[in-house]
């Protein structure tokens, strides 16, 4: 039972100071295995790639989760556990049968590359995302600019019909006026 009121609370702590706590890729962890712990995550967690070590780690989880030879290793206060699901199950592993590209490098260290991938990666989405709003601003600025030149040829349009149509009103009225002209003149005569 103190396992457990520790365990909620470790995990209720690590959520809190996570800076992570916002990334999609909610997980659901239980911990039972050979020593009494189980690791079931219901969604697979986000990974951020880590290029330079080789291997991908989990973001917004409450756990440290590795990702590497389409196996999953996970940290639990200093304990390695290894799966190739991340359903589970889980089986404890000892630190000298990690794979040498997770073993050589410190915990801090793996959640410090972590972040500054991440950051990066965070700055590569927010430049992108100021590009594309760039672009729909001129993509949006373009298609009002062709509404109003589409009005504005509309309206040509309309003053030239309604220019024609007064040309043959005033023809119109000539012709009349001379007609009359003329009838006046037959009938005098």
């Amino acid at each position: 039972m103190k396992k457990s009121i520790w365990l909620a609370a470790g995990v209720a702590g690590m959520l809190l100071g996570s800076p992570f706590a916002d990334v999609e890729g909610a997980v659901n962890v239980q911990i039972h295995s050979q020593n009494g712990h189980t690791f079931m995550l219901e969604s697979r967690p986000s990974f951020v790639a880590l290029p330079e070590q080789g291997f991908s780690v989990a973001v917004g989880s409450p756990y440290d989760i590795v990702f590497y030879g389409n196996r999953y290793y996970i940290n639990q206060n200093g304990a390695w556990y290894r799966s190739s699901s991340y359903r589970g199950p889980w089986s404890f592993i000892k630190t000298k049968h990690l794979p040498s590209q997770i073993r050589r490098h410190r915990l801090e260290d793996i959640r410090r590359f972590r972040d500054a991938e991440y950051h990066k990666n965070d700055q590569r989405n927010n430049l992108q995302q100021q590009r594309n709003d760039e672009n729909n601003r001129r993509t949006l600025e373009q298609q009002r600019s062709d509404e109003n030149n589409r009005r504005t040829l509309e309206q040509q349009r309309t003053d030239e019909n309604n220019r024609r149509t007064l040309e043959q009103q005033r023809s119109d009225e000539n012709n009349r006026r001379t007609l009359e002209q003329q009838r006046s003149d037959q009938n005098r005569r």
